[in-house]
């Protein structure tokens, strides 16, 4: 089995930890390019090529930096227009605001861009009606879903390894791959990325990912702000401050460890990969 890893670059005012309204943003400290440079750096040192799944408006502003990801070999996705959730969409919104985002990248890159993860993994039961637009869009792999619920999103009934959705009867073409997670004895863990990293001791997180790649691909995810100690220090909820800051300053060294113990791709290099399909048969049959 292979594992991937994945970027969500989106900046620290940009999350749903801090809800700021929009219209604030051009009065925020932007730091996105530094701290993906971050993340650049350390998978050059590691010879690691990386899915980076991008803002619209964090590639209208910083172009440059979008062409610095694809010049380094690395794959690029669309992660929204506006960090917005996905439901607070319907169809005809969230159509233009994909058209959008994909848009801009494409006219940066040069390239095609076929990848979508939703702002804060937000497609569940109730919202699927995504991945039809998607399909419809011609994008071939989705990775939004996560398979156990939280007080933001989650989907607990879904599958834990990559699928074809089936929505209303009809199976879609794109591959829905979600969040990596442990499962034992009914109980999900994440662990694989974001908080869950920052939070878990890095030999809990070595030894599950361990566990998952015998039984199927594994795939991590980072946000440039992660690693970004220069941030700005914002006062709310505790709950809040500590989902967001919690061990950002050790993240850039356990990332590196991660690199070391294991070997990561792009994940369109996995889902392109002919032995894919052989190792889930749920995607043909």
């Amino acid at each position: 089995m292979s594992n991937i890893i994945t970027i969500d670059v989106e900046d620290w005012y940009m999350t749903h930890d801090f809800n700021f309204d929009r219209k604030f943003w051009s009065s925020c400290d932007d730091r996105v390019v530094c701290s993906t440079e971050i993340i650049l750096n350390i998978l050059e040192k590691n010879s690691t090529k990386a899915t980076f799944f991008i803002l619209g408006c964090v590639a209208k502003k910083h172009p440059e930096l979008v062409k610095k990801i694809d010049l380094a070999g690395h794959e690029i996705g669309t992660h929204g227009m506006w960090h917005k959730k996905l439901f607070d969409f319907n169809q005809e919104s969230f159509k233009m605001d994909i058209i959008e985002s994909r848009d801009i990248l494409e006219s940066i890159i040069s390239k095609k861009v076929v990848l979508h993860r939703a702002p804060s993994w937000t497609i569940n039961s109730n919202n699927l009606w995504v991945l039809e637009v998607l399909d419809e869009l011609g994008f071939i792999c989705d990775s939004s879903i996560q398979p156990f619920n939280t007080p933001l999103s989650g989907f607990k009934n879904a599958l834990e390894i990559p699928f074809k959705p089936i929505i209303n009867g009809k199976r879609l073409n794109i591959i829905e791959f979600p969040q990596t997670i442990f499962k034992l004895k009914g109980i999900k863990m994440p662990f694989s990325g974001g908080f869950y990293f920052r939070f878990m001791p890095y030999l809990c997180t070595k030894y599950l990912l361990k566990l998952v790649s015998k039984q199927r691909d594994g795939m991590v995810y980072f946000h440039p702000w992660e690693f970004d100690l220069g941030q700005p220090r914002i006062k709310t909820g505790i709950h809040k401050q500590f989902i967001h800051y919690y061990n950002i300053k050790n993240n850039a060294i356990k990332l590196e460890k991660l690199l070391k113990d294991f070997e990561f791709k792009a994940l369109g290099s996995i889902i392109n990969d002919d032995s894919f399909n052989e190792r889930y048969h749920n995607l043909t049959s």
